[in-house]
């Protein structure tokens, strides 16, 4: 190789050395696995056809003499990112003096950028703005550095940094050229001239921004924020680990940063939108497309590129399903691989290392290499709209998944296995798997009202654990608490009923006698042997799984009474000797505005906050007084602390009755606060 090819290449390298380059696509074309194309055998005049075909994305023009043609393909591409585009082209047939090659930001016939060669030894380069079409190459020039003949594989590359596109031909660095198009396309692909038949051995995109780490980062020489008034002093986070901060800069704007264990500001507040998660921080702007993922350090993983990121996690890998500015997902790991390409309509959690998806055959199921398991096109789901924004992600479980027949088969949901055989058919209007039983909770519509739904429990061969008749089930623990009776607030109407209801609140409140709650309550076990008979007017669930709160009309007094029930025990508290809870503005009167832990009576911590005769304290399960009635009032605990009052003082007590400074229940530093900067950091 030529010393000036060689520098070309290293100048390359080290322009883009430092930044963390996304593999949006690399494909080779051995196999059709990610639903791209299929011939139509279109072999007429005037006609064009593609398809995969001995290892290459093959594009035949029938078109007659002089009318060039393209075949696209669509990728998830970000429009102000940086973009490499690769490609590996040869001709198969027609004649070698007419042009061929790639195509990018192919909008229409009007915009277009275009990169052209001969195999007779000549290459073009040119685009098109609105119609008009600049000769960036001054027309076609004759090169050595083209491969001419048939099967000979020439390798094109535009690089694209903001508004200037450079052109590479085998390596070889031909052209820079400005270009500000009218619109940004996502659209790649293979032109060709008349008759003529090309073949895309190689298609590799990636995609970059200028940034090496979190944006905001507090480092030597970086200028940081001054919004706002810097703390005093720094404050702890409860996790013990760096943690997401907020500042409130009005009621509707808040911006988010990051600070360290002890408090220091680690990255100024600069995203619309932060959180931490398995110990990476999603951060950015959805409305810009600009979310990307940091590790604990602040070094980027996924550069800030994409309009929407969900976090999975399967046995110790972590993974993140990106939707990109045009529309496509694809699937990155934790160091920043991309393990899935940019080219699914939708791509869902990683569990037992396959993925629910869906590409342009439609709806099916693959494993990390991108084979198909469960075919795409196999099963339908008729919730794509919901999948938009956010949707309870469909996993598999034991190698099974619940998926929704066709609409031709009926629509309904029932479980395939892995290998695509129904194992439950599809009968049920919804299902959703417990992972505690290894079972199912099915909903069908009621027979004499098929606007609302009975929900039941089978096992995991189909058979019946728990009757579908009731109007709501769900577990708590092992066990399952349902309801029988209509729903007065509509909870239990099936989707199409609700969006059809009046849904006005107001209106609907005004009937009082419509909202009388009629629901009676009970607990099954896992088997489906009843625990508690259907006798209670409520049943509510506390922060402790084992624990219940049931409450029961006294038919004599009128009156509601509250239990506690211990799953683990099958022990009922009466807690009849304790005041009714009533909310009381005037008692409230002084109460620290930061603290939102439960006022009411609940279970929390091994602990509940009950009042009697007018005083409050704490129980146990068992009844056992351990913080006498000795507060005017006494929220449940948080944390291993609880706010009280006495004598119209407010203050925090720890778990044994004695008084404690004021915790970081809430947030660990005020909203209206800049954490303070580690001294000797810059």
């Amino acid at each position: 190789m030529h010393k000036w090819i060689k520098l070309v290449i290293v100048m390359m390298i080290l322009t883009n050395l430092n930044a963390q380059q996304l593999e949006i696509v690399k494909y080779s074309f051995d196999d059709d696995k990610y639903g791209i194309a299929k011939f139509a055998n279109a072999m007429r005049r005037d006609s064009v056809d593609a398809g995969i075909e001995n290892g290459k994305y093959i594009f035949q023009n029938y078109h007659k003499k002089g009318v060039s043609k393209w075949s696209l393909l669509n990728y998830g591409l970000n429009s102000k990112a940086n973009t490499g585009y690769k490609a590996s082209i040869t001709q198969l047939a027609g004649a070698q003096d007419y042009s061929y090659g790639l195509v990018i930001n192919a909008e229409n016939g009007s915009n277009y950028i275009m990169f052209g060669i001969a195999s007779n030894g000549y290459y073009i380069l040119l685009y098109s703005k609105s119609g008009t079409t600049t000769n960036i190459s001054n027309g076609w020039v004759k090169s050595s550095l083209v491969k001419t003949g048939y099967n000979a594989i020439n390798e094109l590359y535009i690089e694209k940094i903001g508004n200037n596109y450079q052109f590479f031909l085998n390596e070889v660095s031909l052209k820079t050229q400005s270009i500000e198009l009218s619109k940004f396309s996502a659209n790649v692909g293979l032109f060709a001239n008349s008759n003529m038949k090309v073949g895309l051995e190689q298609l590799e995109i990636k995609q970059w921004n200028s940034q090496t780490t979190i944006p905001g980062k507090i480092v030597r020489g970086y200028t940081p924020m001054t919004i706002m008034p810097v703390a005093a002093k720094p404050m702890p986070t409860i996790s013990k680990q760096n943690e997401v901060y907020r500042i409130e800069l009005s009621t509707f704007n808040n911006r988010y940063g990051i600070k360290d264990k002890d408090g220091y500001r680690l990255v100024d507040p600069v995203f619309n939108l932060a959180y931490l998660n398995n110990g990476f921080f999603i951060a950015g702007d959805e409305s810009t497309n600009s979310l990307g993922v940091y590790d604990i350090q602040g070094n980027m993983i996924i550069p800030p590129i994409m309009k929407k990121i969900n976090m999975s996690k399967d046995k110790s890998a972590v993974y993140f399903s990106c939707r990109s500015e045009s529309g496509f997902w694809g699937l990155i790991d934790q160091n920043g691989k991309t393990v899935l390409p940019f080219v699914y309509n939708y791509l869902d959690a990683v569990s037992e290392g396959l993925v629910y998806m869906k590409n342009a055959k439609g709806w099916g199921v693959v494993d990390l290499t991108g084979l198909p398991l469960i075919a795409p096109g196999s099963i339908d789901d008729d919730t794509d709209r919901k999948k938009k924004n956010f949707r309870i992600p469909n996993k598999v479980n034991n190698g099974r998944i619940i998926v929704s027949a066709s609409k031709s088969d009926g629509g309904k949901m029932g479980v395939m296995d892995i290998q695509g055989n129904w194992v439950i058919m599809p009968k049920y209007y919804s299902m959703r798997y417990v992972d505690t039983n290894q079972s199912y909770i099915v909903s069908m519509p009621k027979p004499t009202d098929t606007k609302r739904l009975l929900h039941g429990v089978i096992d995991k061969n189909g058979s019946i654990i728990i009757p579908i008749k009731y109007s709501s089930l769900s577990p708590k623990g092992k066990n399952y608490i349902a309801s029988e009776g209509d729903d007065p607030f509509n909870d239990d109407f099936t989707d199409e009923a609700m969006a059809a209801a009046d849904d006005d609140l107001f209106d609907f409140l005004e009937e009082e006698e419509v909202i009388q709650n009629k629901m009676k309550w009970g607990l099954f076990s896992h088997t489906g042997s009843m625990i508690l008979p259907f006798n209670y007017d409520d049943l509510t669930t506390n922060s402790e799984v084992g624990i219940l709160t049931l409450k029961q009309l006294n038919p004599t007094t009128k009156k509601m009474v509250s239990f506690l029930y211990d799953q683990s025990n099958k022990s009922m508290l009466s807690l009849a000797a304790y005041d009714e809870y009533k909310y009381d503005s005037i008692l409230f009167k002084g109460k620290p505005k930061n603290y939102y832990s439960t006022s009411y009576p609940y279970f929390a911590e091994g602990l509940m906050n009950v009042a009697k005769a007018g005083k409050w304290g704490f129980i146990d399960k068992t009844g056992k007084v351990v913080i006498p009635f000795q507060y005017d009032h006494a929220s449940a605990f948080y944390k291993n602390a609880t706010l009280v009052k006495k004598n119209n003082e407010w203050f925090y007590i720890n778990r044994q009755g004695k008084k404690i400074p004021e915790p970081q229940l809430i947030e660990s530093s005020s909203s209206k606060e800049l954490p303070p900067i580690r001294p000797g950091v810059l």
